[in-house]
């Protein structure tokens, strides 16, 4: 009898466990959806500034760019004050435009 009941503590462990691990897989997918979102608002938000100051497209640019550098260059974008100093930026970043 005490094994039968041993058994059935550790399968509810189990269902326990794997129910804890779908939650945690289902809060992850979440949150890697709203961190992908909040990036592309970014590279919106880059893009059309410097359409609207610059009257340059870098979208082909800002495409290439990773994740962490699209945070370095929101960071100083408001600092640019031409257009060159920008692009001189993004080269800076190893990235290969115009």
């Amino acid at each position: 009898m005490y094994n039968l009941y041993k058994e059935y503590l550790e399968y509810f462990d189990l269902l326990d466990n794997q129910i804890l691990l779908r939650s945690r897989d289902r809060k992850l997918e979440e949150a890697n959806k709203k961190y992908e979102n909040l990036i592309n608002e970014t590279k919106e938000s880059i893009i059309r500034y410097s359409q609207l100051k610059f009257h340059e497209d870098i979208s082909s640019s800002i495409n290439t760019l990773s994740k962490y550098q699209i945070f370095d260059l929101l960071d100083h974008l408001y600092d640019f004050k031409e257009f060159e100093e920008l692009k001189k930026h993004l080269q800076n970043l190893k990235i290969l435009i115009f």
